[in-house]
């Protein structure tokens, strides 16, 4: 049986649940509910980041029958069957090698991009390079926000510039449009990258559900942390980050 005392689900959660987005018929409603499942599920001691079989799914879903009766939570018939579900939604996207085919799914784009002579020679480096935050993107992002997007930081060298709807989605006039951008501090980065925060149209925070209260707290955020501008521009980018990206 797969057992750990170190989870690393976290690690997964947000590509996972981008991966699901992916999945014809998988709505929002049932992607919440696989990863409600899989983190009791990694609450339990299962180290599901080793999950490779049915049979580990069929050991996991056994041991889980004889726990029902002795807990509150989760005591039905229907509950295995959930976590099946769960199970088998998860050992797809390990079998799939999800990262690596965005990796790849990436550096063809990028080589596409090189290769578009209906580009300018200029047009070509700016939609690369904003790949990774720099060029004209960032030059874009700097005269526009002045500093951090929340927090008004302005260490440039310490900000970075990130795509609101994300640059493998992007068409290439949105990969370098500044209304598709936000100037931010790492810690900010990373949450809006993997899903943990979005925001509304106002400006004002979204927290994904798995970033609970104690998790806001040591980081300093509340829901006073806001966008300090947005514009009509940006509604329709900042609107695809909340169906595509957030973690409802």
């Amino acid at each position: 049986m797969l057992q750990n005392n170190h989870h690393n689900l976290a690690e997964y959660l947000s590509d996972f649940y981008r991966y699901l987005t992916m999945q014809d018929g998988v709505n929002a409603h049932s992607r919440t509910n696989y990863i409600s499942w899989l983190k009791f599920l990694d609450s339990q001691g299962y180290a599901l980041e080793q999950l490779n079989s049915q049979d580990d799914i069929m050991d996991i879903l056994a041991n889980e029958k004889l726990l029902q009766k002795d807990r509150e939570k989760y005591t039905k018939d229907k509950d295995l069957s959930n976590f099946k579900a769960a199970l088998n939604r998860f050992l797809q996207f390990r079998k799939s090698d999800y990262a690596h085919q965005q990796e790849e799914t990436v550096l063809a784009e990028i080589n596409q991009v090189r290769n578009n002579y209906t580009l300018t020679e200029t047009e070509r480096e700016a939609i690369v390079k904003s790949r990774i935050g720099q060029g004209y993107f960032r030059d874009q992002l700097v005269n526009y926000w002045h500093g951090c997007s929340i927090s008004a930081f302005q260490h440039y060298d310490l900000l970075i510039a990130s795509h609101i709807k994300p640059w493998k989605d992007a068409d290439n006039q949105e990969r370098i449009d500044m209304y598709n951008g936000l100037l931010l501090l790492p810690n900010y980065d990373k949450l809006f990258d993997r899903g943990y925060i979005s925001f509304k149209d106002d400006g004002s925070i979204i927290y994904s559900r798995y970033l609970d209260a104690s998790d806001r707290r040591l980081l300093g955020m509340d829901n006073q942390v806001h966008l300090l501008k947005t514009e009509d521009r940006h509604h329709r980018f900042l609107e695809y980050h909340r169906e595509h990206c957030l973690m409802l």
